[in-house]
């Protein structure tokens, strides 16, 4: 009979447990998993807050515990080319305006729009984008402009396929897919929207028509900063980083 090694780095261990049970559904409340783990409850209530910020929990409408959009991406939705959003990093620093200017890259993970990467720009922002943090779709002008830009049938494939990491219905999908459909649009490619913290996005969806993985780009501007002039060169510099990664090459 083997004997059970000590475990070196018990906190991780832990984390590991709690994603664990609730991944599986064995436990999805705190204090079902202070009972499965057989932890303290303070101990887990402040492994799950560690765990909400990081994105790898986070809670249902209903309250109960649910994998986070994180992991899920992690785990289910990374890009097999993830060059994509390399290359487009290189090419923003060949369209001058784009210069000074913050950048993002979102793809959408169920009701949320995951950032996979940024370029920062020189004027401050209220929130600032920052890879692995995610946003309601409604918020994200990115994600908006992808879900537009797919027939319906296949934006609510992608709204759906972390449905169940979520734990969303098909009446939120539908309510968020209808605020989707009501967002200002410069063109039909272009999503413009002011988000909750003042903040004018411009999205495109950017990569070959064909992809299965629908990235968009997002210019973000301080509300000092949208001016039509503004407007109109960040939307012509978004359909030129479009039209360079239209290409598999």
């Amino acid at each position: 009979m083997g004997i059970e090694q000590p475990r070196r780095t018990p906190a991780v261990h832990r984390a590991v447990d709690v994603l664990d049970a609730v991944g599986h559904n064995v436990a999805t409340t705190p204090a079902a998993l202070a009972a499965e783990l057989t932890m303290a409850k303070s101990s887990i209530g402040d492994l799950i807050e560690a765990l909400e910020i990081e994105n790898l929990l986070r809670r249902a409408i209903n309250g109960n515990l649910r994998l986070g959009v994180r992991l899920a991406a992690t785990t289910a939705g990374t890009p097999e080319d993830p060059t994509l959003v390399e290359r487009a990093l290189r090419v923003l620093g060949q369209i001058a305006d784009f210069d000074g200017h913050t950048v993002s890259f979102v793809r959408v993970v169920g009701l949320q729009a995951l950032c996979v990467d940024v370029r920062m720009g020189q004027h401050p922002l209220a929130l600032t984008p920052r890879p692995g943090q995610s946003r309601p779709i409604t918020e994200s002008a990115g994600a908006a402009a992808v879900l537009r830009g797919v027939p319906e049938s296949t934006a609510r494939e992608l709204v759906d396929q972390y449905a169940a990491h979520q734990g969303i219905t098909p009446q939120n999908i539908h309510d968020a897919l209808t605020t989707i459909a009501a967002v200002d649009h410069g063109d039909a490619l272009i999503v413009r929207l002011t988000d909750s913290y003042g903040i004018v996005q411009l999205g495109m969806r950017v990569g070959a028509d064909d992809s299965d993985h629908h990235f968009a780009a997002v210019l973000h501007l301080p509300d000092r900063l949208a001016d039509p002039a503004t407007l109109l060169r960040g939307s012509a510099a978004l359909t030129d980083l479009a039209a360079r990664l239209s290409s598999r090459a």
